[in-house]
């Protein structure tokens, strides 16, 4: 029985889905709407470089949100303006015993306008969070929480210049032939921002505030990222490409960038509606961790995240845009409407299990050096973890709730390697409930190998809040993660079809190789191959 489980299944979806609503999907030229990236770490001197380019003719504004690597919590977020072909640069390191994102010589517009001054929140950091288990919450544990995790970066809307001379698009331009080049006026995208009881933007259209008319159009895509892992001590440098996602949505969706609870959208005169007349509720983040939403609700910069549905979406009774259903007779894959069990009013479910579909993995594969000074870390992120597991849940494909005090939910799975003479592992080489087994138990995981005979642990990316190890027999290889033992079913499968399962975990990462003599480090990284097909 044929069982759909797999990143081509993405790529299908993107072929057959004109016929119902255009769907999520990984991109495949690495340009899109959504940007994620699997790794930031700050430890030890490690900087993390951060670019984020609009390749189109079109002014964009993008929310840019760092999460840390053990919940997946946001703890720093800004609004980014960006005119046609610009890039962003930022660099994110450890400075005065706090987290912070520097921007050197980048004059792109920002709000907040000042980036630097501000630290890294553990706001969202639970306060039972107590990794030794001393019974105290320390600062030093929550500044290793906050010193590595992930990245993600989503267009907000297009902004096309129009024949308005006071508007976003124009004031974000730059200045061509000043010295230096900047933007023509940065205060403008702040004054709109900073406008008493603006609402969310979720209809394309002229939208006039605080004296500024600017038109919203939605999302074209066109975004590219790239980022780095820099120590200047050491020498190792690990740069990566953000994957990039394609139709995560198709209308505008600007929140303003403030801390008030979300409560309307602009232009609809009915409070706790949309413009289709769907409820807000809708749209509130699906992140159901205990301190995200506040005593009054989901705030404005909680949102958009990676579970923010289009209006569209909202309004399909079917929630249709992520459906699909196995043809048992004919052994085809078929495209319906359908959901991933959400339908109004759980659209934000269904969006959060629409990108984890198109990340799916049900298997990954890659090498490992560990002879000589050499050592090997797999970095493997679950960008959408955070909307599916809590303290008080864990839904599919996720299976374990996570413990407040370390921060673990922890998805155990089965690994096979070779060494680099065809030499298999021997089916108990690693302690535990099950051979052949190695954890995930963060967001964003760094899993670090070490050999039987010595235990010796080796750190490349000096890891600490994130890190998990496990046992190799053998110096140097290759292996694979078997991921297919978590499922999700959507809700239209042909009845008694057992076959209709999408198999493994949503997931983005790379692997980092480094000389590990102290000084004298080099480093660089390895793609984690994403096995699509089953073999």
């Amino acid at each position: 029985m044929m069982r759909i489980s797999t990143r081509s299944f993405a790529l299908i979806l993107l072929t057959f889905f004109s016929f119902t609503v255009n769907a999520v999907n990984l991109s495949r030229d690495a340009t899109g709407q959504v940007l994620l990236y699997p790794y930031y770490n700050v430890n030890q001197g490690n900087v993390t470089f951060v670019s984020v380019t609009n390749t189109t003719a079109v002014a964009k504004a993008v929310k840019v949100r760092f999460r840390e690597g053990v919940g997946g919590e946001s703890v720093f977020d800004f609004t980014l303006y960006l005119s046609p072909r610009d890039v962003w640069v930022g660099a994110v390191s450890q400075q005065s015993g706090a987290v912070r994102l520097s921007v050197p010589a980048d004059t792109s517009c920002t709000i907040p306008a000042t980036l630097a001054s501000v630290d890294f929140s553990a706001a969202r950091i639970d306060s039972a969070y107590d990794p030794d288990e001393s019974g105290t919450q320390s600062s030093a544990e929550v500044l290793e929480r906050l010193s590595e995790g992930h990245i993600e970066i989503i267009e907000l809307a297009e902004l096309p210049s129009t024949t308005d001379a006071n508007e976003i698009a124009v004031a974000i331009s730059h200045r061509q032939f000043a010295t230096p080049v900047t933007p023509i006026d940065c205060t403008v995208a702040v004054s709109f921002n900073d406008t008493a009881d603006l609402g969310a933007i979720l209809d394309a259209g002229s939208v006039t505030a605080s004296g500024v008319t600017q038109d919203f159009q939605s999302p074209g895509g066109g975004l590219i990222g790239n980022a780095a892992i820099f120590n200047a001590t050491s020498g190792i440098y690990f740069p990566y490409n953000a994957t990039a996602l394609r139709a995560f949505a198709s209308n505008p969706i600007w929140w303003p960038q403030n801390s008030e609870v979300f409560t309307h959208v602009e232009g609809v005169a009915t409070s706790g509606e949309d413009s289709a007349g769907n409820a807000i509720s809708n749209y509130r983040t699906a992140d159901e961790g205990t301190s995200v939403p506040s005593a009054g609700g989901t705030l404005n910069i909680d949102l958009p995240d990676l579970s923010t549905p289009s209006m569209a979406e909202v309004t399909a009774d079917s929630s249709a845009y992520m459906a699909f259903s196995h043809d048992t007779a004919g052994g085809e894959l078929v495209i319906n409407s359908g959901s991933f069990g959400g339908s109004v009013p759980d659209a934000k479910y269904d969006k959060a299990s629409a990108v984890g579909a198109a990340l799916t993995a049900n298997r990954i594969m890659g090498e490992y050096i560990n002879s000589g000074d050499y050592g090997t870390e797999w970095i493997v992120t679950f960008p959408t973890r955070y909307t599916k597991v809590s303290n008080s849940k864990a839904d599919a494909p996720f299976t374990t709730t996570e413990t407040a005090s370390s921060g673990m939910a922890c998805e155990n799975m089965l690994i096979d390697y070779w060494d680099r003479e065809e030499q298999k592992n021997s089916e108990s080489f690693i302690m535990g409930p099950e051979p052949n087994q190695i954890r995930f138990c963060y967001a964003a995981n760094v899993l670090s190998p070490y050999l039987t005979t010595s235990f010796d642990t080796i750190d490349v990316v000096y890891s600490k809040a994130a890190k998990l190890t496990f046992s190799l027999e053998y110096d140097d290889g290759w292996g694979y993660v078997d991921m297919s033992r978590r499922s999700v079913t959507p809700t239209l499968f042909n009845a008694g079809d057992p076959g209709g399962e999408l198999l493994g975990l949503p997931l983005i990462g790379f692997i980092a190789v480094a000389d590990t003599v102290t000084g004298t480090e080099r480093g660089g990284v390895f793609p984690l191959r994403v096995m699509a097909d089953e073999q």
